[in-house]
């Protein structure tokens, strides 16, 4: 199975002259996890991730979410209020480097990539390098899964 078969086509994308607001609005609009940043011919320029955004508003917060089992009460780490001036830095300052995966590629290539690297979602191209999708590691694995159990149904 390629990717081309399980991966979403709606995709919500942002341009590089946004700031870091317009992709946290867009975020918790869609609530999505990855934004991919895109030129105007849909090429991929970056990614934004959730994981970066609150580590940057948050990064005590999020060391220690990365470091605690149990808290009993988050208290005002929950209700805290953010500076506005880091909404309005540019989003080319917290995108990631671009990352994608061929809409052709495997399931297998796939999960080794989200897994090597840690990926939750991961921009789909074409062959003319063009965000066509994306594809997250639940529906990469699950779909592998599914080949997996179908193919033991067939030995039986």
């Amino acid at each position: 199975m390629q990717i081309s078969e399980c991966m979403r086509t709606t995709v919500y994308m942002i341009g590089a002259e946004a700031t870091l607001r317009e992709a946290m609005q867009l975020m918790a609009q869609h609530m999505i996890g990855t934004l991919p940043v895109v030129d105007d011919d849909k090429h991929i320029l970056g990614v934004v991730v959730l994981d970066d955004i609150l580590t940057r508003f948050m990064p005590k917060f999020v060391d220690l979410l990365r470091s605690t089992d149990f808290v009993h009460d988050f208290g005002i780490l929950e209700a805290g209020r953010q500076s506005a001036h880091l909404t309005e830095q540019p989003i080319t300052e917290i995108m990631r480097p671009p990352y994608a995966i061929a809409a052709d590629s495997g399931l297998m290539a796939a999960m080794v990539m989200m897994h090597k690297h840690q990926f939750t979602d991961v921009p789909v191209v074409n062959e003319d390098e063009q965000l066509v999708g994306l594809v997250s590691n639940v529906r990469v694995g699950s779909m592998f899964l599914m080949e997996w159990i179908n193919h033991l149904a067939d030995e039986s």
